[in-house]
């Protein structure tokens, strides 16, 4: 075994520690709640916001025992609750992440106990389906302990909870931890039965995590966002100047009321159609439709109208990239210290994955305040962030050709495994299948339509659609699979994926005439997305941010497959080595062992340090077989 477990909590080690949630027989945990001010809604990561009240039950299954208590007081006067937390194999909490954070105020491991959380485990019992996952709702659901409505209304209403009378705060906070051990006792069972608490404990796993790294933040390089800044403001002045050379001066071209006459009588552009309808596409008032989307199927018939669309993209791209992105950034920047703040949220996404919100910031001279996310940031925009200390590198690492790798995986696919392994350039065979169906393109061209059929793209032209069947030839491994996926759907409207997830689909239909899978695309991708990044990314970060404890290494994102830390000058063979095992080596015995899963394809990483986020003109490459067989190069 790789000296690499020793490191590692129980918790994490063994896939199969998952059975203590469900394990009646021995243990000991708590079932927590916390009461707090209200700022961005008690989130710990507010430094105004204080600690009021703790309540928690210790269940000790040994000797079936409850034992109730609770703590008014602050982060430093919860000595006795972090004490029995230590005696507790893990802890309850209904949206654990909130109580997680506050933990880690009043002083505790986060590393050290797993938290179980309520919403989490109903995440997953829910699969893909969006059902409501609160506290009330599931209480309702589960028909256990009610919230007590008069002291919800008055959180919600905004009335400050500090002026709740505290014996009104400690019954509404004891219902609570009440409802939230009912919820869990019987939500364990319904997990245990399905075989998915191993999935459960990887999210609960994950939601250490994610509390841990939301309070160190993304730092901002001054000198690159303003000179990007001022770039940018140059470009979108000029492109705006070549707008107004067509359209004239007094066009507004936020109003789509001006947009539609200039474009449709002025420039005379014939309105898109409806497929459906043959009719112009309008507004929900009748007006013609300038939305984006429209907007993408305008055809250019004259010069003019050309020029037109070319500055209008332009504009709209500089436009986006101005407000949603660089007028943040720099107003963090000026205002904030370069340091913003990022949140990660768990239950939101149909296929497991993670998604992202930002924190809200207000800047000067505004009324409402902004926030940037910290997955969907703009590829080019990589380079304005750093670690904010010259003693430290931007580290990246991300898992290679992931969901394609997966796809082989679980279709078992020999081909695409051995390609794989050989390191074939799978774009060139692209590039050259299209070119020879009529459609010349370069590798680089070629890029983005390689891996469109393993979703259910199927092409447009007839140089993609001969590739989208050349591709379902070649790869019959994948395709046979999906395919059986699709079929297992339309009988029994749900899929039980090989690693154990489940997904539903109640509402799929098959067109009579056409044989079309209404929601063929999303079975085909779900069940690749949900291991690739619901499942495996989340391993690899449990893996990551308990290895680099000590270590001065220190995670600041997670991007679907990737996660980007900064890493110590003379730490950069320990953070290679580190990043290689957690998304490679490691991943494989927990597959087979927690998810019952052999996973047969290689696994990839790619490593690249420098002072600014992906700035490295060398990546460091990995290939692991399931063997233990690597090798590396730089590319």
């Amino acid at each position: 075994m790789h000296p690499y477990y020793d490191k590692l909590p129980p918790h994490v080690r063994d896939p199969e520690w998952s059975k203590w949630y469900s394990d009646v027989r021995s243990g000991r945990f708590a079932v927590l709640d916390f009461e707090t001010t209200s700022h961005d809604k008690g989130s710990a990561l507010n430094k105004d916001n204080e600690l009021i009240l703790a309540c928690w039950t210790i269940v000790d299954r040994d000797d079936l025992t409850v034992t109730k208590k609770y703590k008014f007081g602050n982060e430093y006067e919860m000595q006795e609750l972090i004490e029995d937390l230590k005696f507790c194999e893990f802890f309850v909490a209904h949206n654990a992440k909130f109580e997680l954070q506050w933990l880690k105020r009043c002083g505790f491991d986060l590393r050290s106990r797993p938290a179980y959380c309520t919403m989490l485990g109903q995440w997953v019992l829910d699969g893909n389906l969006r059902k409501p996952r609160s506290l009330s709702a599931l209480a309702k659901s589960y028909n256990v302990t009610k919230k007590l409505d008069r002291i919800s209304l008055l959180i919600s209403s905004g009335y400050p909870v500090e002026w709740i009378p505290k014996s009104w705060l400690l019954e509404y906070c004891e219902h609570d931890v009440k409802a939230t051990l009912e919820i869990f006792l019987k939500q364990v069972q319904l997990l245990d039965e399905s075989n998915l608490l191993p999935l459960v404990h990887v999210r609960n796993l994950t939601c250490s995590v994610l509390a841990d790294i939301e309070f160190n933040g993304l730092t901002l390089d001054p000198r690159a966002v303003m000179d990007e800044y001022e770039t940018t403001i140059k470009q979108y002045q000029d492109a705006s100047a070549s707008l107004r050379e067509i359209a004239g001066d007094g066009v507004n071209f936020n109003s789509g009321k001006q947009l539609a006459a200039l474009l449709y009588e002025k420039l005379g552009f014939i309105p898109p159609t409806d497929p459906r309808t043959r009719l112009p596409i309008v507004t929900a008032k009748g007006v013609l439709a300038t939305d984006s989307a429209t907007l993408g199927k305008l055809v250019a018939k004259d010069e003019v109208q050309t020029t037109f669309l070319t500055k209008y993209k332009e504009f709209n791209k500089l436009s986006a990239l101005l407000t949603k992105n660089l007028e943040f950034f720099v107003g963090v920047v000026r205002e904030y210290g370069c340091k913003f703040y990022a949140v990660f949220n768990q239950g939101v996404t149909k296929t497991g994955r993670l998604s992202s919100s930002g924190r809200p910031l207000l800047f000067t001279g505004q009324k409402k305040p902004k926030g940037v996310q910290g997955q969907n940031l703009p590829r080019q925009y990589k380079r304005l962030f750093w670690s904010g200390d010259e003693d430290y590198y931007v580290g990246e690492a991300d898992a290679a050709q992931l969901e394609f790798r997966v796809a082989a995986a679980l279709g078992r696919d020999k081909i695409a495994i051995d390609e794989i392994i050989s390191g074939a350039d799978v774009h060139s065979f692209t590039a050259q299948v299209l070119t020879e169906a009529g459609e010349p393109t370069t590798r680089q061209a070629a890029k983005s339509s390689t891996f469109s059929p393993l979703f259910g793209g199927m092409g447009k032209t007839p140089a993609q659609k001969a590739y989208a069947e050349f591709f379902k030839a070649k790869y019959k491994g994948i395709s046979d699979t999906q395919r059986g996926w699709i079929l297992s759907v339309i009988n029994n409207k749900e899929l039980t994926t090989p690693y154990g997830m489940k997904f539903y689909w109640p509402e799929v239909k098959v067109s009579t005439r056409t044989g079309h899978v209404n929601v063929g695309t999303e079975v085909m991708n779900f069940a690749i997305q949900g291991l690739a990044t619901g499942e495996i990314i989340p391993l690899v970060l449990v893996h990551f941010w308990h290895l680099i404890e000590d270590t001065g290494i220190v995670v600041v994102n997670t991007i679907h497959d990737s996660i980007i830390s900064l890493v110590p000058k003379g730490s950069e063979e320990l953070y290679e080595e580190l990043s290689k095992w957690c998304f490679t080596d490691a991943v494989f015995p927990y597959l087979s062992k927690g998810y019952n899963f052999d996973f047969v394809a290689p696994l990839g990483c790619g490593i690249k340090l420098s002072r600014n986020w992906g700035q490295s003109d060398t990546e460091i490459i990995f290939n692991v077989l399931p063997d233990g067989t690597s090798t590396r190069k730089e590319k």
